[in-house]
C-alpha cells in the first residue's frame, strides 16, 4: 500500500497571527471505521504562529503530544508545575493520560513560530499524566534518520505510551532509503522542501502513507521530514480529547 495526501488536503485554520494546517492520515486508506486516524497517529497540525499569540490553559485527557519546532521559542505553562521554553533543540512530549491543562504563548519580541503538534494514542486510558523534555545537541539529523520519540522499550529519549515511533532528518542534495520493517506501517511528512520518490513528486505540506513497500527517495536541493513508524496491529485507544479524532 502506497499513497499520497497532498497538502490541500488539510484543514485550514487562519485567523490572522494563529495559522494552522490539520492532517489527517487516515484520510488515504479510506477505512470507514477510522476516517480520519491511522493507527496511533490521531492527526498532526503543522502551525505558523507569529510574536504575541497566547493559547490560554484548556485540557487534553488521553492524549500523547509531542511538539515538534523548527522555529522560534515557545513558552510552556501546565497543571503539572512546569513552565519551560521549548525551541528547536528541546522538545516536549506531553503524555496527558486521566488530565492536563497547559497553555503556550510567543514572546513579543521573539521571532514567529512554526512547529507540529502531533496528537497520538495511547495504549491505555487515564493514565498519570507527565510532561517530558529532551536538549537535542543539533535542531536536526544530516541525512540520516534520528529518532525523537517512541516506546518506553525503545531507545527514544522521549517516552511514547504507545506502539508508535517518531524519526526525523534533514536531506540536502542527497538520496535515502525510507524503513521497511514487517508489520509496520508509515507515515511521511514534508515539512519543507521538495522531494522524489521513485514515481511521485511532493511538495511542502505533503503526506506519504505506505506499508510493504520498498521506497527511496531523493531531493536536489533540501528536505525536513518526520516519520512516523506504526504498529496498527496492537492495543490503542480513540478516547483521546483530539488524537481520538
Amino acid at each position: 500500500m502506497k499513497q499520497i495526501i497532498t497538502a490541500e488536503k488539510s484543514q485550514k485554520i487562519r485567523r490572522g497571527d494563529f495559522n494552522i494546517d490539520i492532517n489527517f492520515p487516515g484520510l488515504a486508506v479510506n477505512d470507514i471505521s477510522d476516517p480520519r486516524g491511522f493507527g496511533q497517529l490521531g492527526r498532526f497540525d503543522h502551525g505558523r504562529l507569529h510574536p504575541g499569540v497566547f493559547v490560554g490553559m484548556h485540557p487534553h485527557v488521553n492524549d500523547e503530544i509531542l511538539s515538534y519546532l523548527r522555529k522560534g521559542n515557545l513558552i510552556h505553562e501546565d497543571t503539572e508545575g512546569e513552565k519551560t521554553i521549548i525551541n528547536n533543540t528541546k522538545l516536549m512530549m506531553m503524555n496527558a493520560g486521566k488530565g492536563i491543562y497547559h497553555q503556550e504563548s510567543i514572546p513579543e519580541d521573539g521571532e514567529a513560530v512554526e512547529m507540529l503538534q502531533i496528537f497520538m494514542r495511547p495504549s491505555q486510558i487515564d493514565s498519570k499524566p507527565s510532561v517530558q523534555f529532551y536538549d537535542f545537541p543539533e535542531a536536526f539529523s544530516k541525512n540520516q534518520w534520528r529518532l525523537i520519540a517512541g516506546p518506553a522499550e525503545s531507545e527514544a529519549p522521549l517516552t511514547i505510551n504507545s506502539d508508535i515511533a517518531v524519526y526525523d532528518t534533514h536531506l540536502t542534495n542527497t538520496s535515502i532509503d525510507l524503513p521497511e520493517k514487517k508489520g509496520r506501517s508509515y507515515v511521511l511528512y514534508l515539512f519543507e522542501g521538495k522531494l522524489r520518490t521513485d514515481t511521485v513528486e511532493m511538495k511542502q505540506g505533503d503526506m506519504l502513507i505506505f506499508e510493504n513497500e520498498k521506497i527511496h527517495i531523493r531531493t536536489k536541493d533540501h528536505a525536513d521530514l518526520v516519520l512516523f513508524e506504526i504498529n496498527r496491529h496492537t492495543t490503542y485507544t480513540r478516547k483521546g480529547m483530539y488524537s481520538g479524532v
